[in-house]
Parts: structure tokens; sequence; C-alpha cells
């Protein structure tokens, strides 16, 4: 079997264990760069050697212009050769993965970017101002990212029958396979209802919930760039805001209502309470009063 043949078989696999379409789109990207690199080589003549001479190659460590990838981008290609060989490995078409000797060094964790709450405001009042069918599902799709803190991926992934309005829900698929359900409170099912409506009259054999123009499933690129164009709509000139900063939002914003971390590593789905550490921001007004009072 060629490289590329095996790349279109775990693609397949990835999609068949409900991997996220944004997981999966990156792994592909990342492997069918190995087969740009290394050639169409049959899955046997791929050796660690030839794995790592890929990953430390200017395609993998350099952007187009010539400055240096960060290391969470370098984490994402090395994971998705050591999926990518260890399946190779469970599925016998080689003997041992090529990639079990990459290491994927721990990246220092930033402190997400969020929107404040003036952002947050001329947001959201920008969505409800502007009508139309495409403004009516953004304005869905970004206060879903908002109200409950669900991902991007999982976002896209949602189908209609994924919402449950009666059961004040909605089931997304999560990392890992997982499936949460997302809580939805009386605005959001609100929204939904009209957006239904709508969404229901819509000339679309896709159970997806959100639709592009051409009546599909939209894609993560394509939320990402909506968001973008209502940044500057909102008149929210900050760079590194990314549809994924409307997650860390959220848990900042329910962090500082009721100051449990239990209770927002629950409600963004977090295995561990550690991960959501990162949203116990500091509130300099509250320490500059503290010192004040000293």
């Amino acid at each position: 079997m060629t490289l590329t043949q095996a790349v279109e078989q775990f693609t397949t696999f990835l999609r068949a264990n409900r991997r996220s379409e944004g997981t999966i789109d990156c792994y592909r990207r990342d492997l069918l760069g190995l087969v740009r690199y290394a050639g169409d080589l049959d899955v046997e003549a791929l050796t660690p050697d030839r794995v790592h001479r890929f990953v430390a190659a200017d395609v993998v460590q350099l952007q187009a212009n010539g400055s240096p990838r960060s290391p969470v981008t370098v984490n994402r290609c090395k994971a998705a050769l050591r999926s990518f060989g260890a399946w190779l490995a469970d599925t016998g078409l080689v003997p041992r993965s090529p990639a079990a000797g990459l290491e994927i060094r721990r990246t220092e964790r930033r402190s997400p970017q969020v929107l404040t709450d003036p952002e947050r405001k001329r947001m959201v009042k920008e969505l409800a101002a502007r009508k139309g069918e495409a403004a009516d599902r953004d304005r869905v799709m970004l206060e879903l990212l908002l109200g409950t803190g669900i991902r991007l991926a999982e976002l896209v992934g949602l189908d209609v029958a994924d919402v449950d309005l009666d059961g004040k829900h909605i089931t997304a698929h999560v990392k890992g396979g997982r499936i949460e359900t997302r809580f939805l409170n009386t605005d959001l099912r609100r929204l939904l209802r009209h957006y239904l409506r709508r969404r229901a009259a819509a000339d679309s054999e896709s159970p997806a919930l959100f639709l592009s123009n051409r009546r599909q499933r939209i894609s993560s690129r394509q939320v990402q760039a909506r968001f973008k164009q209502w940044l500057g709509w909102a008149g929210i000139d900050r760079p590194g805001l990314s549809p994924h900063s409307l997650r860390h939002t959220f848990g900042t914003r329910l962090y500082a209502r009721s100051k449990d971390l239990l209770l927002v590593a629950k409600a963004l789905g977090h295995r561990c309470v550690e991960t959501s550490r990162i949203y116990v921001h500091e509130d300099t007004a509250a320490l500059e009063d503290a010192l004040e009072s000293l």
C-alpha cells in the first residue's frame, strides 16, 4: 500500500471514530505534506529516519515567509505522525510505528484571548442588528459559542437532531469521540427556536444544523472568516481573537460569576480541573482596591 492510500484509509478511520473535522483536516494536511516530502512510498519504506528528517525539514519548521512555526503547530504535526504510525502498526501494515520516537514537547500555556465585556456587548448588539439568512445563522452560531463554551469543531459538527429545546440542551460530539450535552439558557432557546423554523425551510438534504451558502455543512474556516467580519462590523480591532476566544470568554465569565473551578470544568467538558485554571484571571481593579485598603 502506498502512503497516499494509507493516508486516505487513516482519514476514514478517524472519521469513523468521530474525530472532529478540524482534527481530521489538520492531520490529513500534515500527512500529505509527508507524502510530498518523502514521495509516495510503500508504507513499509517509511522508516523512523525518514519521519525524523521530515519533521526537521523547513516544510514543517518554517512558515511560507521563512519565520519559525509555533511549537503548537509543530507539535500538531508530530501528533498526526504518531497517530498515523500507531494506526499503521495496529492494522499490521508495518511491524512497528515509524513515528513512535517523536517527542511532543510541553509548551508554555498562555493566557487565553477573550473579549472584554464592552467588546462582547458590542458584538452581541451588532449580531442582533443585522438581518438576513446569513446574519441569522451567524448570530445563532456565535451566541452558541458565547453562551455554551462549545468548541468550534463541535459547533460545525452539530446536526439539527442534536438540538433538544424541550430538554434545554444540545448534544455535542467532543474530543476523543465522547458525547456531551451543553445547557441552553432561555435566550439561546429562543434564538434556536426561531432559527430552526428557517432551517426547516432550507432546500438541503444535509442533516447539519448550520449550512453554508451552498447548502452544505458549514466549515470551521468559513466560521472563522465570518467571525472576522463580525469583529470588523462591531469595531473590534485586536489581534489574536478567533472563534475559540468566545469559548475562553464563556469560561472566564462563568468563573467570574461562580468562583467555582469545578463548575467551569464541567461546563467546558474538561476532564481535569487544572485545565480550567487558565480562566482564573486576576481582577486588576479588585486587586488595586484590596491593596489600597491595606
